[in-house]
């Protein structure tokens, strides 16, 4: 199933959308309550971590209600459309400084953040699902993901790079208004984009929410918890995604307690980071052609994360050597966004094969529970740290300890994450040839039933 280019160019126009709102959040939320809007770090982290929960508790149910979809548009499209202006809308109010009693101030931004997470998960996991039915090719499936890591990139510097280069011009809601219409017209250039080869004439029906639905959702789960390869996978992903929760939320500590470096610095440092990811995209399409895309995932992960250990320990800090730990950084970040993917949709034609069902849908909800979760436990723990460790919102009264476990945070904790993903991925048992016996066998089975 080759796709042509106009398909894959507006699936990873789709692509910028999520990791914008995934980038600028976890780079700047807990930054921008703390040190913008005033709020206890530990309070702060809690508001972030209930917002991953929340979005736990949506995701599945989103999964569940785009596989069992039925309209003319196919089962993927309309929830892209659908959730477009409110990603717009809702991007702007959780960045927006509200001056009100620190009661009220709670309040607002948890209710922000609920509503944030909400939306997010109402277009990520068809997004992503959708990638998986457009094609089944083994490496086509990793050629369409290098075309939405191009854009996830993309959206990473609109959420990593316009916060501090226009929130000192703009005011930080003006910005967050501005990235969220990016976002949300990347959906709309998607799904307006993508010929669907849906023969429905229903022009749309949903299945209803009732507790049958949790009860279908509980069942599919644990069908998939059984699996081997899929439990390899969430759990790597788990350990990824706090790592990387780790990194891009205290980056910004980093950079402005221990380095004391200025908007414009760091800006240059977060453009550097997102071209450099760019550019290592093609280098790591090529590798998969002559590599499997499991090994190249595996070698990736394991140097990025082994140099941050070792950077950590070098304990040099200054700006030069801060290019040094990103790039690390980015040669693990650019494996998982880039392979991670691909390796997921793999395996719901494994899926398939054990139960006799195809659930793209909670497969992929099953991955964001992993992220939800993981962005949860890393923003808590981050919070937790920086509290005990003695940090306040002072710029200039930094403690000795809370500057160390600001450096831990950014470059020792997600280098051992990244090493331990690294090992269980490398037992995992998907390669080239397993997909090519569990694709046989499907066709097998498919001829026989007919």
């Amino acid at each position: 199933m080759k796709l042509n280019f106009r398909t894959k160019l507006a699936y990873g126009i789709g692509g910028t959308a999520d990791n914008t709102m995934y980038t600028m959040t976890s780079t700047f939320l807990l930054f921008f309550m703390t040190s913008v809007v005033g709020i206890r770090p530990a309070t702060a982290g809690l508001i972030a971590a209930l917002g991953s929960i929340w979005e736990v508790i949506c995701g599945p149910i989103v999964a569940y209600l785009s596989d069992n979809t039925v309209s003319k548009w196919g089962k993927r499209k309309p929830y892209l459309v659908f959730s477009s202006i409110p990603v717009m809308l809702l991007t702007g109010l959780l960045f927006t400084p509200i001056t009100v009693s620190y009661g009220v101030k709670v309040t607002y931004y948890l209710v922000c953040t609920l509503l944030f997470w909400q939306i997010f998960s109402s277009f990520f996991v068809p997004y992503m699902a959708w990638g998986s039915d457009l094609t089944d090719d083994y490496n086509e499936r990793t050629t369409l993901r290098s075309y939405a890591y191009v854009f996830n990139q993309v959206g990473m510097g609109l959420g990593m790079v316009l916060p501090s280069l226009l929130s000192g011009i703009l005011g930080w809601s003006m910005t967050a208004f501005i990235i969220g219409i990016c976002a949300g017209g990347s959906l709309l250039f998607c799904a307006l984009n993508i010929k669907d080869e849906s023969k429905e004439t229903v022009l749309f029906k949903i299945p209803k929410i009732e507790l049958s639905i949790f009860t279908a959702i509980i069942k599919e789960y644990i069908q998939l918890i059984k699996l081997r390869p899929v439990r390899q996978i969430i759990g790597a992903s788990l350990l990824y995604l706090i790592a990387d929760t780790f990194f891009m939320s205290d980056r910004m500590y980093y950079f402005t307690y221990n380095l004391g470096i200025s908007a414009q610095a760091i800006t240059l440092i977060l453009v550097i980071t997102t071209v450099l990811g760019v550019a290592l995209t093609p280098f790591v399409s090529k590798l998969c052609n002559k590599i499997d895309k499991k090994n190249v995932f595996v070698r990736g992960m394991a140097l990025g994360g082994i140099l941050l250990i070792v950077g950590r320990f070098v304990s040099v800090e200054n700006i030069a050597w801060t290019y040094g730990l990103c790039l690390f950084y980015v040669i693990a970040n650019t494996c998982y966004w880039q392979l991670m993917p691909s390796l997921l949709y793999d395996v719901c034609e494994v899926e398939e094969l054990a139960s006799g069902e195809r659930h793209a849908g909670q497969v992929i909800s099953l991955q964001a529970l992993s992220e939800s979760l993981s962005t949860a436990v890393g923003v808590q723990i981050l919070g937790i740290i920086l509290e005990l460790s003695g940090f306040t919102d002072n710029a200039g009264a930094q403690c000795s300890t809370a500057l160390t476990w600001i450096s831990h945070s950014f470059s020792l904790i997600p280098g051992i994450c990244m090493v331990l993903v690294a090992l269980i991925i490398h037992k995992y048992p998907v390669n080239v040839e397993y997909f090519a016996n569990v694709k046989k066998e499907l066709e097998v089975r498919r001829k026989a039933s007919k």
